[in-house]
Order: structure tokens, then C-alpha cells, then sequence
């Protein structure tokens, strides 16, 4: 087996538009070291974004700009972005979507909201359709759709209604699209996901959420009669059960969870006031993280009365429990944390604290591991950013450092690197064998260096990192 390319694309991703890096990084040996991209001798080439095929790692998408940012052109890889073809295009790529099966089949969502198909890894496109929802467009889904060349989307007819409608890629037109559900819905709902579609419709100003299981047809997802909804969001839809949150008419900075039947129809409440926050753009996010690797587990931040508190099931909502304080310090000195007046919280989503970032660490390959930044007490406090680990999946807790850290898990989680989430130059490297029992450190560079993050070589065997 060959090494796969580790791919630094420069500050372009961080930076505004106008400075853009020109040309991206490639390396071939680990970090070890790096060669520029020459995508056009002679020619000046921005890159805006890339992208690497699911299913085929060697693949690879290229978008870049002129410096005039009105004409677009794709850069196609076959050989891990050793060599590239340039593709001139004449539509303005907003995003990108490959197949997850089929390594050469791409939709292009362009900033005209015009959605284009390519069966050749982008060298021929094909107008699907007009007038289609950013971030609301959805590729077949293994084992559920019979064709996995139809394509799910949300758009906008004629009148200026939203639908939601299918077609299949070879034959897509006004005449043969598929209206699953024959009436308008809300604009920017459709949700596509595993057995399940989602969206919701409003008339006379009430809303109704629908649900259709295996794509069978569309019915009203049934909440109990004592709930007004006045926001639905999807949490997760793992093995065959849906996992919502509800904001009720009363709630302003919390959602209620839900979980349904196996056909995602009928609901019962599993926890109340379970915090959110506004994001950019609108978007909600909320403060429930389900835990990677163990199926059924889910971490939640409850609000009360102003205060936050960490909770955790293990059974997809149906029973919640704090979680466990260690009964001492990273330096063996007594916490003096006793429930059920003292447990362990955590920064799970967000923080609202802008110098921690709030990100909970867990990994498929690694079960059981989770850490985090928190603290003890009877509340989150939001400045406190100490690091707790688990290897038991949350059934007891260690503190191992005081300060937040980035952290990475290496071969299977046998390895735990950690580097200081700090603004200053580092040149400290941390890293455990034992699941965090003990730390050891390696000087990793002779000169101080600004760290953003750790980066691991893709694969869930390997001990390589930059």
C-alpha cells in the first residue's frame, strides 16, 4: 500500500478573501516535506476549496478562482494531487457533493442555485435544476433508495413555492421530476437522512411536521397533545429511531428531546431544557453530543433557572444521570466533590467563553475514550477549562490537565496526543499510552511555533501525525 497525500492548502482557508494564498502544499512522506502545487506554470491560480473523493482517497477536486473572481475552473486529480487536469466550468461552484458510493459522480451546487451533475469526475456537466435550497440537496441512500442515481432536493417552483423532489441524474427535467409530497413546504426543512425524510409545512400559521419512514408515504410526526412546537430540529436517526429536539412555545434558550418508534411517527419526551445557542446565520445548534464509537450514547447540557449542568444516557435518552466527579485532582489531592451536590461538567457544543472552545473528543475507532474541557461544581462554569478523560465510556472520570488542549487519538485510541490550546508559541508535545493515566513529553521543534491543531494521516491504525 502506498502513503496517501497529506494536504496543506496555506492560510487561504483562514484568511479573507482578498489574500487568498495563491498555491497550495503537497506532501508525499508524512509532513516530512512539502512541494508546491504548480497547477499553471506562469499563472497565478487561487485556490478556493477542495475536495477528496469518499470512496477513493486518489481523487481529487481542486476549485480555484482568476483573481478577477469571475471565472471559476476545476483542477482533477486521479494520482493523490501528484498531477492535475484543468477543467474550465461556466457556473460558479458553491459546494461540492460526490457520490458516497461512486467515486465519479459529483453535484455541484453553484451560487446561482443551480444544482449540476458530472458522471466523469467533473469533466462533463449536466443542468439538473433551477431555483434549488442551499444545503438542502441529497444523494441516494445506500440500502433505502433503489436508484442510487436519484437525487433528493428542496426547490422552488415556478409560483414561488418550496417542493420537495427527486430525479434521476441521466434523466432530470421539468417532465420527470418526482413529487413525493404534492403540497409546498417551509423553505430550507427537507431533510434527507438514513431511513428517513423530514420536512415541515405551514398553513394559517401553523406548522406540521412530517416524517416518511423507508420512503413510504409522507404522515404527521406525533408529538404528545401538550406540546406546541414552534421549532423541530433532528438530532440523530441511528438504528431505526429518531432523536429530536423541540423547542416549545414557552422555551427561548432550550429545547426539549424527544425520542420516536421505529418509524419516526409517534414521540415521547426523554429530557427537558437541554440548552441552545444562535449561530451564524440563524442556525441553531444544540448542547447534545452523541458519543462516537458506542451506539446509544449521548451527552446533554440541561438548563435550569440559569444553571447548566452535564448529563448522560447510555440508552438513547430513556434514563439520564450526572456525570461521576473523580474523587481526586490530577495531583492526587481530594476533590471534595460529593453528589448529588458535586458532579463533572463539560463543554460539549459550544462555550460561551470565546478562549475555550467546547469540543468534546471522541472517535469511532476509539470506544469508550471521551474528553473534554469542564470543571466540578454544582454548575458549568464557563471560564473553567480543565480536561477530563474516560476510558469506561463516562462511568468514572480523571482529571489530566488543568488548561485545554488539542487533542488527537492514534491507533485505536492507544495512543493520546495532547498540545496546549493556547495562543503563544509551543514547542511541547504531550502524549499517553495508558488511556491518560501518565503523560510524556516530546520537544517536537527547536523554535517555539504557533499551534492551530493536530492533524492525523487518514486511517484508524495509524501513528502518524503533523
Amino acid at each position: 500500500m502506498g502513503r496517501g497525500p497529506q494536504w496543506s492548502l496555506g492560510q487561504w482557508q483562514t484568511v479573507p478573501a482578498a489574500s487568498r494564498t495563491p498555491a497550495g502544499i503537497r506532501s508525499s512522506d508524512f509532513g516530512t516535506s512539502y512541494t508546491k502545487l504548480t497547477l499553471q506554470p506562469g499563472v497565478t491560480t487561487v485556490i478556493d476549496n477542495f475536495y477528496i473523493c469518499p470512496t477513493n482517497k486518489r481523487k481529487i477536486i481542486l476549485v480555484s478562482s482568476s483573481l478577477s473572481d469571475r471565472e471559476q475552473s476545476l483542477f482533477l486529480s486521479t494520482d493523490e494531487g501528484a498531477t492535475f487536469q484543468k477543467q474550465p466550468i461556466a457556473f460558479l461552484v458553491e459546494t461540492l457533493i460526490f457520490h458516497p458510493k461512486e467515486e465519479d459522480k459529483v453535484l455541484a451546487y453553484t451560487k446561482e442555485n443551480k444544482l449540476y451533475v458530472s458522471s466523469d469526475l467533473g469533466k462533463k456537466w449536466t443542468l439538473l435544476q433551477e431555483r434549488v435550497t442551499k444545503d438542502r440537496v441529497f444523494w441516494a441512500v445506500s440500502g433505502v433508495d433503489t436508484d442510487p442515481n436519484l437525487v433528493h432536493m428542496e426547490a422552488q417552483d415556478l409560483s414561488g413555492g418550496f417542493r420537495y423532489v427527486t430525479c434521476q441524474i441521466h434523466n432530470c427535467s421539468d417532465k420527470t421530476l418526482t413529487a413525493p409530497f404534492t403540497g409546498p413546504i417551509d423553505h430550507s426543512s427537507l431533510t434527507v437522512q438514513d431511513d428517513y425524510v423530514f420536512f415541515k409545512a405551514t398553513s394559517t400559521n401553523r406548522t406540521k411536521y412530517y416524517v416518511s419512514y423507508g420512503r413510504s408515504d409522507f404522515v404527521l410526526m406525533k408529538l404528545p397533545k401538550y406540546a406546541l412546537p414552534k421549532d423541530l430540529q433532528i438530532i440523530s436517526t441511528d438504528e431505526s429511531q429518531v432523536f429530536v429536539a423541540v423547542q416549545e412555545w414557552y422555551q427561548v434558550d432550550t429545547y426539549n428531546l424527544y425520542q420516536s418508534d421505529p418509524r419516526g411517527v409517534h414521540y415521547t419526551l426523554v429530557l427537558e431544557n437541554v440548552r441552545s445557542s444562535r449561530q451564524a446565520e440563524e442556525s441553531v445548534v444544540i448542547d447534545v453530543l452523541e458519543v462516537r464509537g458506542v451506539k446509544g450514547v449521548f451527552l446533554a447540557n440541561q438548563k435550569i433557572d440559569g444553571k447548566v449542568t452535564t448529563l448522560i444516557t447510555y440508552n438513547k435518552g430513556r434514563d439520564w444521570d450526572h456525570l461521576r466527579p473523580p474523587s481526586t485532582d490530577m495531583n492526587g489531592k481530594p476533590t471534595h466533590c460529593q453528589p448529588p451536590d458535586c458532579h463533572l461538567h463539560l463543554h460539549l457544543r459550544w462555550a460561551d467563553n470565546p478562549y475555550v472552545s467546547g469540543t468534546v473528543h471522541t472517535k469511532d475507532s476509539a470506544p469508550g475514550l471521551i474528553m473534554g474541557a469542564g470543571n466540578l461544581g454544582s454548575q458549568l462554569v464557563e471560564y473553567k477549562e480543565e480536561m477530563y478523560i474516560t476510558a469506561d465510556c463516562g462511568r468514572s472520570w480523571r482529571q489530566v490537565f488543568e488548561e485545554e488542549h488539542h487533542i488527537l487519538y492514534l491507533d485505536h485510541g492507544g495512543v493520546i496526543a495532547a498540545i496546549k490550546d493556547t495562543s503563544i508559541p509551543l514547542k511541547i508535545l504531550k502524549f499517553s499510552v495508558d488511556e491518560g493515566l501518565t503523560w510524556s513529553t516530546h520537544n517536537f521543534t527547536s523554535t517555539s511555533v504557533f499551534v492551530d491543531g493536530l492533524l492525523s494521516e487518514p486511517g484508524d491504525e495509524t501513528l502518524v501525525m503533523t
